[in-house]
């Protein structure tokens, strides 16, 4: 009963969350288009994120042919003393084709105590499970591994992740370095704007020259409200001409409280 009034509690959230995924199956990046700071649940407490996001990949003989959603579904619940588990389901969408479910991952988060809003703080989250994506002949199960480094001043927040991602079993054998950033400013107590990197650098072994990565910056806008988060932006590949897998790029977020 408990979650029955809560998820009738945000049913405007999630009409506008499916009327997003309505949108984006007529229409991309990797799917967790996510930077990890301290932004955890508390102890017993839960949370329930949607991410989507929608590109336009570039031509290819082996990539997708269509326009391309992905979602990405996540419940996390807080273990207190700065950690925190969770469930993500990633599914996608290739325009033309049918929509496919990519696997499923179980997620721990731990964040060192700090001082909330202002100074250094750090951590680690790591997720184990089985994931493929369009952008991709063959999908496998994989370790991933986000470190969280970030630093709050008192109007911005930069957050660095310089993610690997280990592969246990598929066709790539080699571990990844997928790092990401995130720079913020705080305009008011609910509203920040900013930038987003994401990236693919290839094998932690033999990082491809800058021109061919897989580089993408995003101009986001987060907003808070009463039981919700909000991540909008759009995103611009750094190398069209190069390592860059799309043309275009535009995610949106939602982050419910289910307390």
């Amino acid at each position: 009963m408990h979650l029955l009034s809560q998820a009738f509690k945000h049913r405007q959230a999630w009409r506008l969350v499916a009327a997003m995924l309505y949108v984006a199956s007529a229409n991309a990046a990797p799917y967790e288009l996510r930077v990890y700071s301290d932004d955890i649940p508390n102890v017993g407490e839960s949370e329930l994120e949607a991410i989507v996001s929608m590109a336009q990949p570039k031509l290819s003989a082996d990539g997708p042919q269509g326009r391309v959603t992905q979602l990405l579904v996540e419940y996390g619940y807080g273990l207190g003393n700065g950690w925190a588990i969770g469930l993500e389901l990633p599914m996608s969408h290739v325009d033309g084709g049918r929509n496919q479910l990519n696997g499923l991952k179980v997620e721990v988060q731990y964040v060192a105590e700090h001082v909330a809003r202002q100074g250094l703080y750090w951590g680690v989250r790591g997720d184990i499970g089985y994931a493929s994506s369009p952008y991709e002949q063959q999908g496998g199960n994989s370790l991933d591994i986000n470190p969280i480094m970030g630093y709050r001043w008192p109007s911005w927040h930069l957050v660095v992740n310089p993610s690997v991602e280990i592969p246990l079993s598929g066709p790539n054998k080699q571990t990844q370095f997928q790092p990401s950033a995130k720079l913020a400013r705080q305009i008011n107590s609910t509203t920040q704007f900013g930038l987003e990197y994401f990236s693919g650098w290839g094998a932690l072994s033999a990082i491809r020259p800058l021109r061919e990565r897989d580089e993408t910056l995003y101009l986001v806008w987060d907003q808070k409200l009463a039981s919700s988060r909000w991540n909008l932006g759009v995103g611009k590949p750094l190398h069209p001409s190069g390592g860059s897998v799309d043309t275009w790029v535009i995610k949106v977020g939602v982050n419910l409280d289910l307390n």
